[in-house]
């Protein structure tokens, strides 16, 4: 395995555990120059099959959003975002996604900000960028004060999905004419419920999470997080009585594979530290399969035929499994927290999953703090997003598994 890392900005971060985690306010971490610059995530990457670039969506707080990689000299351009950002467009979270009919680049932006802020702040932005102008198109903000965590395309009829924060709707866009639809709250006071992203199948069927009222109790019932499916020929949404596969779920596809020695469950570190199948990432296989990450590791397979679910095998040691991509019929992955992080290969004809733990740059001695997500190109070299290293800028990096 070859392991590199590709540095945008490279600042060393100090104080996180003395002075940030639980006791800063935005306000404070905007402020600080150590952090407002140098504290950058890759939160979405994608690679671009026309014009062979990575484009890599990132968190930061100085709205500088979107750049572009190219694999052939290793340099990095931006892509000049702060012509329409605002201060409170601060990441482009989850996804970013390439038309095939247009070749433009789609995505939305996301939210740091603190609830006294909303008022001000207009909401999360559709946008559209196009890579041979060099030019960008804001769609609208479909939810006023509300920002976007992921979307998710239906490029044969024109439409984008999107799912809302801090409070949870899925929305449906018409690319053409901009109009918003408001579909569903998927969300309730307890659980932090919608996937990590949703996705699309070849039948126009929008797949997510949803999570269950129970307004008359305090108590969750035994499947709190489920599926839903959505389509957009007569409004119909099929709610699914079931979730994802958890760790507890004894029949599975194949067999664990080896995780990294010392390596120990995270969960309690998150706001998901109670294993209900919390989607932290989907992709389609482009025919019948959906493949889901939870944030407990697991890796489950969704029948969109029937809706049923199999649990495969859990995959990551530590927990959180958000970044899946598919290509050729291998199925790439990437996850884990506090270092411990993996990649994994399934060729899914099969039942023998590889994963990759050692995923070290020789070159600096460092390893990314997590993956957020991960794009594959035609040659199958990965692009792993970092992010959310507290202590220093996170980077983009390459992995060749052969």
């Amino acid at each position: 395995m070859q392991v590199r890392a590709h540095k945008l900005r490279d600042y060393r971060l100090e104080g996180w555990e003395e002075k940030i985690a639980g006791r800063w306010s935005y306000a404070q971490l905007a402020a600080d120059p150590q952090w407002r610059d140098g504290w950058i995530s890759f939160d979405s990457v994608t690679w671009n099959p026309h014009d062979g670039l990575v484009y890599c969506g990132l968190n930061s707080i100085d709205g500088d959003l979107l750049y572009a990689f190219s694999p052939l000299d290793g340099k990095f351009e931006c892509l000049g975002t702060r012509r329409w950002t605002d201060e409170f467009d601060v990441k482009i979270h989850r996804t970013l996604l390439v038309n095939p009919r247009d070749r433009k680049l789609y995505f939305a932006t996301s939210l740091l900000h603190d609830v006294e802020r909303q008022r001000e702040a207009k909401g999360g932005k559709v946008v559209c960028y196009d890579p041979a102008s060099r030019s960008y198109d804001v769609l609208g903000v479909p939810l006023p004060r509300l920002y976007i965590q992921s979307i998710a395309a239906d490029w044969a009829r024109g439409f984008l999905y999107g799912f809302t924060y801090p409070a949870e709707f899925v929305f449906r866009l018409d690319i053409a004419s901009g109009a918003v639809e408001n579909l569903a709250y998927v969300g309730n006071s307890i659980f932090f419920a919608q996937p990590h992203n949703g996705v699309v199948d070849r039948d126009g069927w929008l797949w997510g999470t949803c999570a269950e009222t129970r307004a008359w109790d305090e108590i969750t019932g035994p499947v709190p997080i489920r599926l839903f499916k959505y389509h957009p020929e007569g409004g119909r949404f099929v709610w699914f009585e079931h979730g994802l596969s958890r760790r507890t779920d004894a029949r599975q596809l194949a067999p664990n594979p080896a995780a990294p020695e010392g390596a120990a469950s995270a969960l309690a570190q998150t706001r998901h530290k109670d294993d209900y199948g919390f989607c932290d990432s989907m992709v389609y296989d482009g025919e019948r399969y959906i493949y889901a990450g939870t944030t407990a590791g697991v890796l489950a397979r969704i029948d969109t035929a029937s809706g049923a679910v199999d649990k495969v095998a859990r995959v990551m040691a530590t927990g959180r499994f958000p970044a899946l991509a598919f290509r050729g019929g291998v199925l790439y992955g990437g996850g884990g927290m506090n270092g411990w992080t993996q990649l994994m290969r399934w060729d899914t004809h099969t039942d023998r999953i590889e994963t990759f733990n050692d995923l070290t740059d020789p070159a600096i001695g460092d390893k990314p703090a997590r993956i957020h997500e991960i794009a594959v190109d035609s040659g199958h070299t990965l692009y792993l997003g970092e992010n959310d290293n507290h202590v220093r800028s996170s980077y983009l990096w390459t992995a060749r598994l052969d």
